[in-house]
């Protein structure tokens, strides 16, 4: 496979009239995909002058987004999907880090003039550019809370459908119900996957989710089988309650990531849909969306860590102390992820490039890059990898270590606890607990009272109406720190 768009024109022959993807008041077949693709990438050729250049995409949640990310990759550029929806003040910042060649939004790709294809400019494109070579950036924060752009290749994404189609034995019977905006690299796995597989995607509306059990209906509308949803999606609809109400058919795989999933949120789905496919995986944007992944296949227990399993094909996971070593079996280590997966780094941002895309500790022979994930974990007794914290969330407090991911585990599976996260407070030695939930947060001191070493437990507990959330769902955790805690 020699590029993403080799998928796209082979689906395109098989499957010519099949729809492709569909929003809520468009569709695309799979022939259409192509030559509009080839159409908006010779107006973009034309206009980007240079191969390899970056193209913002103002993205709606819309078919025409995908035409957008087609015609990009037709014009040997590489797509970074922004929100189009964002304050422009936001916007503009990504946007001044990047220096696109071009920004598109819906209105713009309308406007564009309808060229007939350039066969020279497509095929010049197509000549020169290579597999690893890239095919989009995705801005992340992190920790720090500043945006990069990471940089990920065709090489690197066709790893990943061939692992997917693997695993799942996606195909042209697969329909996936797209729930995540295309600015969360989620999205990678159910776009390409259909265009591999001559599958179908439908595009839930934006909004729909302000009715769990309308989006739950839409999804068994569309006959979807197949649901790639991030955590917070899944937690949403588990604390909603919609399953005691309606549970739709059909669906033989779910597919979660995106952050840390609580076990509890796990068996609300599986005691709903009994016959259908779990599972759990882990990874970053910069290592193109999942390295390692759990197909649950046992009963799990709500104060327990769903596992995020064991390594992708093309990975390779290392787990390494503060000296860069490996740690024996069962012991907590850094995740360091290697192989064809681990991007090209962040874009125009060498510095911050080199903190995270490595030299292998444990390889002094040769250039042998990996990404350091600030992420801990260590392997069960099954031998499967756990994830337990981030690397700054380990802190010392009352002369022992604490995992603050444990205190966030221990308090998810308690009954009536929503949302939660721990910091701390360096100044004044306390553990912070910030939750979202039915339950007091005397009546959750109390439980924690009986579950927690007297080191562990928190010493502040604020209770949030309505976690502040960030564009891609996760926990924004700067936000809620600094509107419900200022060193009270």
């Amino acid at each position: 496979m020699h590029n993403l768009l080799d998928y796209l024109e082979h689906s395109a022959k098989r499957f010519p009239g099949k729809t492709a993807f569909s929003d809520e008041n468009e569709r695309v077949t799979f022939s259409q995909l192509k030559e509009i693709g080839q159409s908006v990438g010779t107006a973009i050729a034309m206009r980007a002058q240079g191969l390899r250049m970056p193209v913002a995409v103002m993205t709606n949640h819309s078919v025409a987004d995908i035409a957008a990310f087609i015609g990009t990759l037709y014009a040997g550029c590489f797509y970074v999907p922004l929100d189009g929806s964002a304050p422009k003040d936001y916007s503009d910042t990504l946007l001044k880090s990047i220096h696109p060649a071009m920004t598109i939004s819906a209105k713009t790709l309308a406007e564009l003039p309808s060229h007939a294809p350039d066969s020279y400019e497509l095929e010049t494109a197509r000549r020169n550019i290579f597999p690893n070579d890239p095919a989009y950036a995705i801005f992340t924060s992190g920790s720090s809370g500043l945006p990069k752009a990471a940089l990920i290749s065709h090489a690197s994404v066709v790893n990943l459908m061939e692992w997917l189609g693997d695993t799942f034995s996606f195909s042209e019977h697969s329909i996936f119900a797209g729930q995540t905006p295309f600015y969360f690299d989620t999205t990678v796995e159910e776009m390409y996957s259909t265009i591999k597989n001559g599958a179908t995607t439908h595009l839930l509306p934006k909004n729909v989710f302000i009715s769990p059990l309308r989006a739950m209906k839409l999804v068994e509308q569309m006959k979807a089988n197949v649901l790639t949803w991030s955590t917070a999606a899944a937690k949403l609809i588990a604390n909603s309650g919609v399953f005691e109400k309606f549970i739709p058919e059909g669906i033989t795989d779910v597919i979660f990531g995106g952050e840390n999933l609580p076990v509890k949120i796990l068996n609300i789905w599986r005691q709903a849909m009994p016959e259908t496919r779990f599972t759990n995986t882990y990874g970053l944007t910069e290592t193109t969306v999942d390295c390692s992944y759990y197909i649950v296949n046992r009963e799990l227990s709500d104060d327990e860590s769903v596992p995020i399993g064991y390594p992708c094909s093309g990975y390779e996971i290392l787990l390494l102390d503060e000296d860069g070593a490996s740690v024996p079996d069962g012991e907590p280590g850094e995740i360091y992820i290697r192989g064809v997966g681990v991007g090209l780094g962040y874009y125009g941002d060498p510095g911050r490039t080199d903190e995270v895309f490595v030299q292998n500790p444990l390889n002094s022979h040769y250039r042998d890059i990996v990404c350091r994930t600030g992420d801990i974990a260590r392997m069960n007794k099954y031998g499967e990898l756990v994830f337990m914290t981030r690397a700054d969330n380990q802190i010392k407090h009352m002369g022992c270590r604490v995992e603050l991911g444990e205190v966030e585990t221990i308090v998810a599976g308690i009954d009536d606890v929503h949302l939660v996260f721990c910091a701390y407070d360096k100044e004044k030695s306390k553990i912070l607990l910030f939750f979202e939930g039915s339950i007091s947060d005397q009546q959750l001191a109390a439980e924690l009272n009986g579950r927690l070493p007297r080191y562990m437990l928190p010493n502040i507990i604020i209770k949030i109406d309505k976690m502040p959330a960030t564009p891609t769902g996760k926990i924004d955790r700067l936000r809620a720190r600094e509107e419900y805690y200022s060193g009270l």
